[in-house]
């Protein structure tokens, strides 16, 4: 019999988890299979898709491809290629982290993932708490492989793995995608109503409703609070037309007015991780509509004197963050009564701090945003007499 072409394995698998593996089939449906013979990988996902090279996966065995495969929907279960990816980390960190999420709820038996013991680290721990503890070299403390002709490039940065192909690759399309992890939330969804998990044991599969469970949504506060301080400017102008007289009478054209300013507590409490996450939120959520988006640093006191653009914001290194002392959110309304011009602020802190007093007219608008749910549930009573609040798990 001729050997199957790749395409046709892919088909053969999906009909057998169609039978078998209603969880893995399903997610499996809502990507799309795009072959990509240059990918140094065999198989990775995001953007949607699921890519593949021809070359490697008629290197494998059928068992090799199906941990593989179910390695990577696992991974979009858990939405690691679509969301919280901090600012400037290396895809060889973010697999890395990936790998060592699911090593402590699911079973390899064809090729060696990364393992938390290979740094000394706990199994158990969630994604975000082993991309902030993976060294930043990926040095486990011995000599790293630095051969750059090696297929696994991993290895060049200590991490035990034998899965084919070049970690940064396997990363490649990861990307925050809002719109993508709402759609997989709703599959979870459906697939938990229905008790349909398959094979997927109990501890994964609550880990993955979990991670589909959102009791405060901040991109909808964010988003109310965007709508809320857009403001333009209209000008008369003869290079547009009036709609209604035609050239008769001078159309309109309106210039982008608003104003932003971004309070960023850099108390010792608030730890490099959740700065990140959260400047890659504001990124996303703040692109267009707004003219000038000011960042001020603040802890006991305030730190940046001169406002920096959000750009500066998040590449500084951690060694550039200024203060990592107490918190008093009192500089920062200081600040804004002696720059009264912002149509709004939002103030990025874990909420330990005195409640400030506003003892001026302001036509500012502010959203504070927290850095986890027990912030939230900490210190939201007062901070909504103030403005509106959320909480981003950034940690």
């Amino acid at each position: 019999m001729d050997k199957l072409i790749a395409k046709d394995r892919f088909k053969q698998l999906a009909d057998m988890w169609y039978l078998r593996e209603p969880a893995f089939f399903a997610v499996y449906c809502i990507n799309n299979l795009t072959e990509n013979p240059y990918i140094n990988c065999a198989i990775r996902c995001g953007q949607g898709k699921i890519e593949y090279n021809a070359e490697f996966i008629n290197s494998l065995t059928d068992n090799q491809l199906e941990e593989l495969m179910k390695t990577e929907m696992i991974r979009v279960f858990l939405k690691h290629p679509y969301s919280r990816r901090p600012i400037n980390c290396p895809n060889e960190k973010l697999i890395a982290a990936s790998d060592m999420t699911l090593y402590g709820h699911y079973k390899f038996d064809e090729y060696r993932f990364v393992n938390p013991a290979d740094f000394g680290l706990e199994t158990g721990k969630f994604y975000e708490w082993y991309l902030a503890n993976i060294p930043n070299d990926g040095s486990n403390g011995e000599d790293a492989d630095t051969d750059d002709n090696s297929n696994n490039d991993g290895k060049k940065y200590g991490y035990e793995t034998d899965v084919p192909g070049n970690m940064s690759e396997r990363a490649a399309l990861w990307d925050e995608d809002d719109e993508r992890c709402d759609k997989i939330n709703e599959l979870i969804e459906q697939i938990n109503s229905s008790h349909s998990w398959g094979s997927i044991p109990g501890n994964l599969t609550e880990k993955i409703v979990a991670s589909s469970k959102a009791k405060i949504d901040y991109r909808k506060t964010l988003s109310g609070f965007r709508a809320s301080i857009l403001s333009s400017k209209r000008h008369l102008t003869r290079m547009r037309p009036n709609r209604r007289f035609d050239f008769q009478q001078m159309g309109s054209k309106y210039d982008l007015e608003t104003r932003l300013l971004i309070a960023v507590d850099t108390s010792l409490s608030v730890t490099h991780l959740e700065l990140a996450n959260f400047y890659g939120v504001i990124q996303r959520m703040f692109r267009y509509g707004v003219a000038q988006i000011d960042v001020i640093q603040f802890d006991s006191q305030l730190q940046t004197p001169q406002p920096i653009s959000l750009k500066d914001a998040k590449h500084l290194k951690i060694s550039e963050v200024k203060g990592r002392e107490g918190t008093d959110f009192q500089v920062v309304f200081d600040y804004l009564r002696e720059h009264n011009f912002y149509d709004g602020m939002i103030i990025f802190t874990d909420g330990y701090a005195t409640q400030p007093k506003i003892e001026f007219f302001t036509r500012t608008k502010f959203v504070w945003v927290l850095s986890d749910e027990k912030c939230y549930d900490e210190h939201n009573g007062w901070m909504k007499k103030i403005g509106r609040v959320c909480y981003i798990n950034a940690k």
